[in-house]
């Protein structure tokens, strides 16, 4: 007989005759009769307890319902009880669970290998910088009895080591498991339980009572202060030990002149500036992010539905349903995935695919919500709406990586050496006050702040340029990725890629009437910007080759055969003679034509040459044959290649790279990145969204190999941006040492100028934020 028990969002189930022998073949099975009911997060069998959890979410008033199908399908699977039980995989000594993702259930194995041990098994853990990793590690860094968490990215596990006696197994297994049956909410980020502010808010009360009223107030507030700033002394000491100096050592050091010169307020107010900063950027984060979102998501206010009757009518975009007829005019967003059925249109999609261009769409091409309507007009059938869009899988991957930007051990350590640098010449700077002057000289040069900095520049530049990747078609899906990605400095490519070697394409010919005259050729170019394909980037370049500048003309016409614009006085029509050649017209007299190619020379050959210039090392990486692999190489530009490589040859080809510290950074399909992504150092996805690996750090939904080149440009700004930010508080911090040498300031003084150091840092990085908005969403064709 089962037993139930209904929680507020759990349902625990108790069976001993069940859920002590259950065989996997049996959990699977319940677990597949319980993923019909979408308001099931997780479902836990724990056969230590013989009890089964399952977690849920759903509205108040829908709760009774829900618990009613609930049981139906829990009575519906009575008859498995006697399932047979000789299957090859027992759950023994080990919890089995569960946790939906999307319309599916990831498995997930929790094992106890002895007292005080718990190791969970997952493939997303196979990466170095696992997103889930870094959940796991920030939901128990602080819970007390946990001893220590050691991340296993080769075993794809994560090692918990743990007080028994103050701690037990069971709430630390469900706590990870709440944490994974749940999206990240984005406000967790800024959580105020993370940074407490009232112990520094009654010490700084104190502290001024004592300062104007009571004296007796100060020393309660300075033995409040050693015990909240206990774990920097002990840290200070670790650092002692290992003759290094820190942020640690620092402020240990701020903290004891403070309390020896009775200067306890000053430092009263240092520790509440610290912890108001690390909100403030927590906050600030968040903000931009939901900036970020709502420039990258539709956000419509009505769409035109076309009915069986042909008759347009205005409605919600709530309303759209799979099958809805959607009519687009210039200048409006796609509001939901499907393919045109009527008018040819050109599309902004470099948010989803990548492309620099506008895409020209007719009847049965694909389009994507999120997309603008340049020009024309179409109507689409709908295919994919509210959740399953492509554009609302980028929204929640962005989300997700923002709000797992705090939690970054990799980009917390980056702030953590960015501090630690500046510790010892304040510590250098305050021993010459101490010879000079005094404790209070010393006192001010101390309460300098290098240390907030960091914590807005860090997290306030990621978001940046995770915003800019988004431009260029990119979604940075780790964020340490772009710090990886700025440090790597050998590019792989995946030579079994097919669109890796994508032909570009190339003039062949152009009637001398063209060529021979720039404002012929400029009019060219005008008009092809309507094209919609890579002709258009062709024009483009060749242009800025030539220096002629390009004006967007005013479309008159535009069929499946033909493009009519208007230039002034002027009407120029390029018109189809075949795929591989144009006809041109102006003022109704024909000036030849322009004849293309394609070029043996791939369009991923931009991205070689784009990294060889950075500096990167070029490989390309291939199962085909050696000959083979070389021609490709050759077309590419790239001078170093293996051929012949199975699966096992390639990753002890990247195991080689990483054993003498080559940081590998690796582009190719999904498959590729999936298999070699735990053994390279950052990696970047080209592929269909559904099958993007957990473990790429950026991944495209287009196949456009020249926008990695983008993103390669791209990183090579990021840590000079990080530290131009902090130079922000460069002056301030200056005028807090010549303000203390020259007797001008005291601790309080000094720690309100430092906290204009920090100021300084915010503003530059929002005015930065501003400057990059999150797509480019255009509303004219692109110019030079």
């Amino acid at each position: 007989m089962t037993h139930v028990r209904i929680l507020e969002n759990e349902i625990d189930l108790t069976n001993p005759d069940l859920f002590r022998e259950a065989s996997g073949k049996l959990i699977a099975d319940l677990a597949g009769r319980l993923l019909v009911l979408p308001e099931i997060r997780s479902l836990r069998v724990n056969p230590r307890t013989s009890t089964a959890r399952i977690g849920f979410e759903t509205a108040q008033d829908a709760k009774r319902s829900f618990l009613e199908r609930l049981l139906s399908c829990l009575e519906a699977g009575h008859s498995h009880q006697h399932a047979d039980k000789s299957s090859d995989y027992e759950i023994k000594s080990e919890t089995r669970c569960w946790v939906r993702e999307g319309q599916n259930f990831a498995p997930i194995t929790f094992l106890y290998p002895g007292s005080g041990l718990i190791r969970l098994e997952d493939p997303r853990l196979a990466s170095s910088t696992a997103s889930l990793a870094s959940q796991i590690l920030d939901l128990l860094a602080t819970r007390p009895g946990i001893r220590g968490i050691q991340h296993q990215s080769q075993e794809s596990a994560i090692l918990i080591r743990f007080n028994p006696k103050r701690i037990d197994a069971d709430a630390i297994t469900d706590e990870i498991i709440a944490t994974l049956s749940r999206q990240i909410p984005l406000l967790s980020v800024s959580d105020p339980k993370r940074i407490p502010m009232a112990v520094s808010t009654t010490t700084v009360g104190l502290g001024t009572l004592g300062q104007l009223l009571i004296p007796a107030a100060t020393p309660v507030a300075a033995g409040i202060l050693i015990a909240t700033n206990y774990h920097a002394v002990r840290d200070a000491a670790g650092q002692l030990t290992k003759g290094k100096v820190g942020v640690p050592l620092f402020h240990t050091a701020l903290l004891t002149c403070s309390i020896v010169t009775g200067q306890v307020l000053a430092f009263a107010l240092t520790d509440w500036s610290l912890r108001y900063w690390q909100r403030r950027w927590r906050n600030r984060l968040v903000e931009e992010t939901e900036v970020t979102l709502q420039e990258t998501l539709p956000t419509l206010v009505q769409i035109r539905h076309v009915g069986s009757d042909g008759i347009e009518r205005l409605a919600s975009p709530q309303s759209i349903r799979i099958g809805d007829r959607l009519r687009i005019l210039k200048g409006e967003m796609i509001p939901a995935d499907g393919r045109v059925v009527e008018g040819i249109g050109l599309l902004d999609e470099a948010t989803l695919t990548g492309t620099p261009y506008p895409a020209r769409k007719q009847p049965e091409d694909k389009v994507f919500a999120g997309s603008v309507l340049l020009a024309g007009q179409i109507e689409i059938l709908v295919e994919n709406c509210g959740q399953d869009l492509k554009v609302e899988k980028i929204g929640r991957e962005i989300s997700r990586t923002a709000a797992l930007i705090p939690m970054d051990p990799l980009l917390n350590a980056r702030i953590q050496s960015l501090g630690d640098k500046t510790a010892l010449p304040v510590l250098a700077t305050a021993g010459i006050g101490w010879a000079a002057g005094t404790l209070i000289t010393v006192g001010a040069i101390l309460h300098q702040d290098w240390v907030s900095g960091p914590f807005f520049a860090v997290p306030l530049v990621t978001l940046q340029h995770l915003r800019e990747c988004l431009a260029h078609g990119l979604v940075m899906r780790h964020p340490s990725g772009m710090m990886r990605l700025a440090e790597s400095q050998f590019l792989l490519l995946d030579g079994d890629d097919p669109a890796l070697m994508s032909p570009s394409v190339r003039i062949r010919s152009m009637s001398p009437a063209i060529s021979e005259s720039n404002a012929i050729l400029q009019a060219v170019v005008g008009a092809s910007l309507y094209l919609g394909d890579a002709r258009t980037g062709l024009f483009l370049r060749m242009a800025a080759e030539m220096g002629i500048a390009v004006k967007q003309p005013n479309l008159v016409l535009m069929t499946a055969d033909r493009i009519e614009v208007s230039e002034g006085q002027h009407r120029i029509i390029l018109h189809y003679i075949s795929d591989l050649s144009l006809g041109v017209e102006i003022d109704g007299k024909s000036l030849g034509e322009v004849a293309f190619e394609g070029s043996a020379v791939p369009a991923a050959a931009e991205l070689v040459r784009s990294a060889q210039q950075i500096g990167f090392d070029v490989f390309l990486l291939s199962s085909k044959p050696e000959r083979e692999t070389e021609e490709m190489a050759t077309k590419l530009g790239i001078p170093l290649h293996g051929g012949d490589l199975d699966p096992e040859g390639k990753v002890r080809f990247v195991e080689g790279l990483r054993a003498r510290g080559v940081k590998t950074l690796l582009a190719g399909s999904n498959a590729c990145v999936s298999a070699l992504a735990p053994h390279v150092y950052a990696s970047i996805s080209l592929g269909e969204m559904e099958s993007w690996p957990e473990s790429s750090d950026f991944s495209t939904q287009g196949r456009y190999y020249p926008a990695v080149a983008d993103l390669l440009h791209l990183a090579q700004r990021y840590m000079p941006e990080i530290r131009e930010n902090n130079r922000k508080a460069l002056i301030p911090n200056l005028l807090c040492v010549a303000g203390a040498f020259g007797g001008l300031l005291n601790g309080i003084t000094s720690g309100v100028i430092a906290n204009i150091a920090v100021a300084n840092v915010d503003r530059d990085s929002s005015r930065k934020l501003s400057r990059h908005p999150a797509s480019r969403a255009r509303v004219s064709l692109p110019k030079i």
